[in-house]
């Protein structure tokens, strides 16, 4: 199975080009929190915001932020090369909207005037709206800039066991993460978790992004998405299950990061069952997405030359034709 149809070398670089430009942005905002909090500081507010601990209000980024960033260079670099460009390009955009259209609606209520720089957070807006533009543009890119591909530039999906092993464990991240969420609005009730999940009624822990309550989903959405790709072996499926399995486990490893500064697991025994269990939740989560990007990554071919040189062995070599080659008396 392969791509029959592949990005052009235009969309490519056009994709490659908004890649960077997402990413400058967003590495812009990074330092900028860098030079305020340092990187201690910086460091805990990422990965508070992600447990959802007590943040330091100066910062802007959150964790999702860099994990993004992370996302753009590295997609800048691959859609270049890749076979499934148009997926990356594709999944790359979706994942930028869903993640910074919220915030670009909230940045906009709380600006003063219309103003664009105005408000609470004096150039945010700029950089979510774009951002959401900026997504748009790469799934456009994904859908219009395709053409037919040559016979030696098809991609190659995952193997069948790899790709459904993939998939399971991209599942059952996805669906553990989304039984949370059920337990939550469950345990609190509609009106509080809306308040969590749409952030009404509540300052927002982070500028860039949505409330956490819309990043959780998002991720619990993308990890399902990817996983039944992945067990359909369709297209981008090792696109789709990588970019899964970095955002599903980054953002559990910097929720681990913070319990264990927060030095939690002390108290695991103390616990009841259900708190337990969420402690239990970010350990687990980060090696199912570890376990399934090691399952995605591309492997090398094997190599042809055998320890008798290039080509098979002397005694899988086929004999010679009596008649096939020419001899001494060829041509008589």
């Amino acid at each position: 199975m392969g791509e029959t149809q592949i990005l052009g070398r235009g969309g490519r670089v056009a994709g490659s080009v908004v890649s960077s430009l997402l990413a400058a942005v967003l590495l812009g905002w990074v330092i900028r929190d860098l030079t305020v909090g340092g990187p201690d500081g910086l460091w805990w507010h990422w990965a508070g915001e992600a447990a959802g601990y007590g943040l330091r209000p100066s910062a802007y980024t959150a964790g999702q932020d860099v994990l993004l960033l992370v996302v753009y260079a590295v997609v800048a670099v691959k859609v270049m090369r890749s076979a499934a460009a148009a997926t990356l390009l594709a999944a790359t955009g979706a994942l930028t909207v869903v993640l910074r259209l919220p915030a670009t609606v909230g940045l906009v209520q709380a600006a003063d005037g219309g103003d664009l720089f105005g408000g609470p957070h004096p150039g945010a807006l700029a950089t979510t709206a774009g951002s959401v533009l900026g997504g748009l543009v790469l799934i456009v890119l994904a859908a219009t800039g395709r053409r037919p591909a040559g016979p030696q530039e098809t991609g190659v999906v995952p193997g069948r066991g790899p790709a459904a092993w993939a998939g399971v464990l991209l599942l059952t991240g996805g669906a553990v993460v989304l039984a949370w969420q059920v337990y939550a609005v469950v345990n609190h009730g509609w009106e509080r978790y809306a308040t969590l999940f749409f952030g009404t009624g509540s300052p927002q822990r982070s500028v860039l992004l949505g409330a956490t309550g819309w990043q959780t989903a998002t991720l619990a959405g993308f990890a399902l998405l990817a996983g039944v790709v992945c067990l359909k072996r369709g297209r981008g499926a090792r696109s789709l299950g990588v970019l899964a399995a970095v955002q599903l486990g980054g953002v559990n490893a910097l929720i681990l990061s913070a319990y264990l500064e927060g030095t939690v697991y002390e108290q695991l025994p103390l616990l009841d069952t259900d708190s337990q269990l969420a402690l239990v939740t970010p350990p687990v989560l980060c090696v199912l997405a570890a376990v399934a990007l090691v399952l995605l990554l591309p492997r090398p071919a094997p190599e042809n030359a055998g320890p008798y040189g290039p080509g098979p062995a002397p005694w899988q070599a086929p004999a010679p034709a009596p008649y096939g080659n020419p001899g001494p008396y060829s041509g008589r």
